[in-house]
């Protein structure tokens, strides 16, 4: 079974990096990486965890969790119940959720966008940020409940465990997708090879209609279509899914039509991502 987002290969510390990778970051700090794979582990709604929970999470060695988990108690990231022994988010990381949210100036500017394609086609979207082996959803929209796919904000989806998974994958940027299928080379799963190829498949049907699909209809009724979000400087690195159920998929509106909406839209957030990047650098500046 291939991995999962809790696969230590999914979690940013040194496992993660290739030996080039491991060569040209000289300055990459593990035990940073790690109390950050750990911080990562906790997921909205999954409660809390000891000490061996966080280790089989991360990969990680659990005297090294118990040594990560004390000092991140130390400096309020995590909170620690003696009665059950386990541990949970604490202010300081909703600190930091918060400074990110305000800091984003480019959230106001992209929530229209996303609502005006989830109006047009009766269907939710979603803004993803490439995340190393996985996306995250950094926002959602929703026209109706039937046509939820139910991805919630902050949920982060494998790129390689399901084939909405994959299907993400393939409409990465070339950077962020050669990246991630480089740490699949890198495994023993028998099933990397036919992996690799169906993202492959999916990549070159997309780069020539301009848009990313399956021809499979989901278990839900719903029909995903995604187009790349990725600006020349990486400021913007991510995917914009839009799913739409699919009986509704007719003449009037055709998956054509769903499909370059959603590069335009796509297009669109790009150019809006980088004028908030420009307004914050002179911002900064000043």
């Amino acid at each position: 079974m291939h991995q999962t987002p809790w696969s230590p290969a999914n979690l940013p510390h040194d496992a993660m990096l290739s030996s080039d990778e491991a060569v040209a970051s000289r300055q990459f700090v593990t035990s940073l990486a790690r109390g950050l794979a750990i911080l990562e582990a906790f997921r909205d709604g999954e409660g809390k965890f000891g000490n061996q929970a966080i280790a089989t999470r991360t990969g990680l060695p659990k005297p090294t969790v118990s040594r990560l988990t004390h000092t991140l108690v130390e400096l309020g990231y995590l909170a620690y119940c003696r009665r059950e022994r386990k541990y949970s988010l604490a202010s300081s990381t909703l600190a930091l959720g918060f400074a990110v949210q305000h800091y984003n100036r480019a959230r106001h500017r992209l929530r229209p966008h996303l609502e005006a394609l989830a109006g047009r086609f009766g269907g939710s979207v979603v803004l993803a940020a490439a995340a190393r082996l996985s996306v995250i959803c950094v926002d959602r929209c929703t026209s109706s409940a039937a046509a939820s796919p139910g991805i919630e904000t902050g949920a982060r989806i494998g790129l390689f465990d399901t084939a909405l998974g994959r299907l993400f994958a393939a409409a990465l940027p070339a950077r962020q997708r050669n990246a991630a299928l480089a740490h699949l080379r890198q495994e023993p799963a028998v099933d990397g090879p036919q992996i690799e190829a169906e993202i492959e498949r999916t990549r070159r049907a997309g780069s020539k209609q301009g848009f990313y699909t399956s021809v499979a209809e989901s278990a839900d009724g719903l029909t995903a279509v995604m187009a790349s979000i990725g600006a020349a400087d990486e400021t913007a690195s991510g995917v914009l899914a839009c799913f739409v159920p699919t009986r509704m998929l007719t003449r009037d509106k055709p998956l054509l039509a769903v499909g370059s909406a959603c590069a335009r839209t796509a297009q669109e957030i790009t150019v809006e991502v980088l004028k908030a990047t420009v307004s914050r650098t002179d911002s900064c500046a000043r």
